[in-house]
């Protein structure tokens, strides 16, 4: 059985070790520094109080978790601030206990225990107990809610509540990566009896929320009713300013104390300005995936050649100036999991050029239209063309990205994900039904590794099984790999106390433990 520790890797939670989870609210993860990363540190105390303002990378329309927009990996220091997660997400893929106490399960990860903390409210003063957690998956389960964790709520074939702090889950098959989506929309419990004055669910975070302008900002304030150690900022405003040069800009200016970004340039020159501090970690993959339906795609031996004619080492020195580092399987991030050789094709332009030139291949690469984006996708192209492909790129606005990825509507698209954090990213993305294979592979070898690896807590058989994942995505080509690159925070050197994410592979940070220093 799994038993209860201070850190869970999703791997390990998945190995059946005998481990306890912590059961304190997990202050040890803040340090006032994070020397690894930061170019430089207020070296003053943290302090209660100060109004801090953060640059978000896009636009929010809702606050509602079952949405999926504010659980993107970016706006999670948002998301959680409001609904804190029952686990949350820590170093080198670990899994810990937030508003959960501990969350364990049989020696075949068929049967999971979630125990609850003592006396947990919503910012309303009602009480969050098991029966609400329930009613939150269900609700998340509801097609009518339009909920993208319907497919993770699928998978729970009943949950019974012997008393009020506990939630007995049976699963449909075994999952020994279930605990890890619980750091998410799963485990962000909202009410679904009572809203705020903007229409939003209530939750039970540090805070709650005072302001709200749809596409503009958000300003929360202290939640009177919050279990946990009471946060050191008074009020957190949220600006969406989703060009990330205009956001570095007003970090600068100081109109802004926080901001998140991927830019490779900007954490470079952050990181040789005395007024600022870096904390960030290699927690985003990138990738381009092909739709594999398209008769210009459709061929593997042609999707092999598009492969071998990306340099991803050259790739990462341009857009991400070296920091980052090539990835060739969905399990890179993981540690034990990786395999050493996937079977991806390597770099070679004249085995690529013998089957691409003469076939005037003529393609659309779609991105986001944000700088960083674009840039990759310049430089994409820029590659192919060599091999005899002429490339178009197609910038389409950060707003209408997903649902254009979701619609099919593509034939290579950029694509930089934080789901393959975790083992069970390799699910969503390339088994055969997975929620978001958008690619079209289907592979039975592929899925039937897929589903060995999540049944099995022995970590020699999940890596077997994970190696045969890769090697089958390696074939096929559904996706071209590309680099993992840093992610994470820019702020004022104000900021005394932050959490250290330089090792985590998801980035999830807790704003109540961030804290101005004394006299700042």
């Amino acid at each position: 059985m799994f038993k209860n520790k201070s850190h869970i890797p999703a791997s390990v939670i998945a190995l059946g070790c005998a481990l306890s989870l912590l059961a304190g609210c997990g202050t040890s993860n803040t340090s006032s520094t994070n020397d690894s990363n930061a170019s430089s540190a207020s070296t003053a105390a943290p302090r209660q109080g100060g109004d801090l303002t953060i640059g978000l990378d896009r636009e929010v329309q809702t606050l509602d978790v079952a949405s999926s927009i504010t659980t993107q990996q970016p706006l999670l220091i948002l998301s959680t601030a409001v609904y804190e997660p029952l686990m949350k997400a820590g170093k080198n893929g670990t899994v810990e206990p937030d508003m959960a106490k501990s969350l364990t399960a049989n020696d075949d990860a068929t049967e999971w225990t979630l125990t609850l903390r003592d006396g947990l409210k919503f910012s309303d003063g009602s009480p969050l107990t098991s029966k609400e957690v329930v009613a939150h998956i269900k609700r998340l389960g509801d097609p009518a809610t339009k909920s993208s964790a319907m497919a993770q709520v699928a998978l729970i074939k009943q949950m019974d509540t012997p008393d009020d702090v506990t939630v007995k889950f049976t699963l449909a098959r075994p999952n020994a990566d279930f605990a890890s989506q619980f750091t998410r929309t799963l485990g962000m419990v909202e009410s679904t009896t009572a809203k705020d004055s903007f229409g939003f669910p209530l939750g039970a975070g540090p805070y709650q929320v005072s302001e709200f302008t749809a596409g503009s900002s958000v300003k929360l304030t202290r939640n009177a009713n919050y279990w946990g150690d009471k946060p050191y900022l008074d009020t957190v405003t949220y600006k969406m300013i989703p060009d990330a040069d205009s956001r570095f800009q007003s970090l600068k200016a100081g109109d802004i104390d926080l901001m998140w970004t991927e830019s490779a340039p900007q954490f470079q020159e952050a990181s040789k300005d005395s007024s600022l501090k870096v904390v960030n970690s290699p927690a985003s993959m990138s990738m381009v995936m092909l739709n594999t339906k398209d008769p210009a795609l459709s061929d593997a031996t042609v999707r092999k050649a598009l492969a071998q004619a990306i340099d991803r080492n050259a790739l990462n020195a341009v857009v991400n100036l070296g920091e980052g580092k090539t990835v060739d399987n969905p399990y890179a991030l993981l540690t034990g999991l990786a395999p050493k050789d996937s079977g991806y094709p390597a770099y070679n332009l004249d085995e690529a050029k013998k089957v691409l030139e003469g076939k005037h291949l003529k393609l659309t690469l779609s991105c986001e239209n944000r700088s960083d984006t674009v840039q990759r996708a310049t430089a994409l192209k820029d590659m192919l063309s060599k091999a005899g492909v002429e490339v178009t790129v197609n910038p389409v606005e950060s707003a209408n990205y997903t649902a254009t990825i979701m619609k099919g509507d593509f034939q290579l698209a950029d694509f930089m994900t934080s789901v393959l954090s975790d083992p069970s990213g390799a699910t969503y993305l390339f088994a055969s039904k997975g929620p978001y294979n958008f690619t079209g592979f289907s592979n039975a070898e592929a899925d039937k590794a897929i589903a060995a690896a999540s049944a099995t807590t022995d970590s020699a058989k999940r890596a077997a099984a994970s190696a045969t994942v890769s090697k089958a995505i390696s074939e096929d080509v559904p996706v071209l790999w590309t680099t993992a690159m840093n992610s994470g925070f820019i702020m004022s050197s104000k900021i005394a106390a932050f959490p250290d994410i330089s090792h985590n592979t998801l980035i999830e940070v807790q704003v109540g433990k961030v804290a101005f220093g004394e006299n700042q």
